[in-house]
């Protein structure tokens, strides 16, 4: 299991700032090393969103509460065996972002969504600290009824600081989205809908304070905060949030 307590900015950057913006990150981070090994530093993320009949989660955002949740099942890359899914519980208190987040096989994923029990212990024989969000995540799904609602790809280039490990910087290209997927639509890339274009999305993630090359880089380049929410500008881009609710 791992679990983030931290702060996130993000802003849209036009793409043809990107590399202008990227050398200046480079000067004080390094490459995340599963970006590094890659022949264009970017991995692909691809996330299925759940949701409540009513679409509870992404409404919560769209009207600003100050304390909301969203849940997401995520993998990385292409489907190769063996290939590991994170179920992932995503919690907004204040400014602050809870995450905690456990790793299983996807074939065991799949099966999990679909109502199978699953038996995670430890070398000891004791339940598995992954087991402590998997049963909270199942435990959502069931009280709330959750269903796949969106799938979420993006190319996402990652820096990481080695002497502050709390500070990530993240660039989150070709933003898109399909509506109502199905659980073995993690792959697909057929009928996908573009989010993002012409812009980028800049996440700067940190613990405590930013550190001050971050800030004057921020000014330098003029950002400015903003509020964004891949999920919901997935479903948006649609235009068709009424036929993903029971209020249809």
């Amino acid at each position: 299991m791992e679990r983030f307590e931290r702060k996130e900015f993000k802003f849209y950057v036009p793409v043809e700032r990107a590399s202008e913006l990227c050398e200046r990150v480079k000067t004080h981070m390094l490459h995340d090393p599963f970006c590094a090994e890659l022949e264009h530093e970017r991995y692909v993320v691809r996330s299925i969103y759940l949701d409540t009949p009513s679409l509870q989660f992404y409404f919560e955002k769209v009207d600003g509460l100050r304390l909301r949740k969203k849940l997401r099942v995520r993998v990385y890359n292409e489907l190769e065996e063996g290939s590991p899914a994170f179920f992932e519980i995503k919690r907004k208190i204040e400014d602050t972002i809870v995450k905690e987040r456990a790793r299983l096989d996807i074939e065991e994923s799949i099966d999990l969504l679909n109502g199978s029990k699953l038996h995670l212990r430890n070398g000891d024989g004791n339940e598995s600290l992954d087991s402590v969000v998997i049963n909270r995540f199942t435990y959502l799904i069931n009280r709330l009824h959750l269903e796949p609602k969106a799938l979420i790809t993006y190319e996402r280039e990652a820096f990481y600081d080695p002497d502050n490990p709390d500070l990530r910087i993240t660039f989150d290209y070709n933003v898109r989205s399909y509506l109502n997927p199905s659980l073995q639509d993690f792959y697909k890339e057929d009928d996908l809908r573009t989010v993002s274009n012409p812009n980028f999305i800049l996440e700067v993630k940190f613990s405590i304070a930013l550190p001050l090359w971050t800030r004057q880089m921020l000014k330098d380049f003029r950002l400015h905060l903003q509020s964004i929410s891949k999920y919901c500008n997935g479903v948006d881009c649609w235009d068709d949030v009424e036929k993903l609710t029971d209020l249809a």
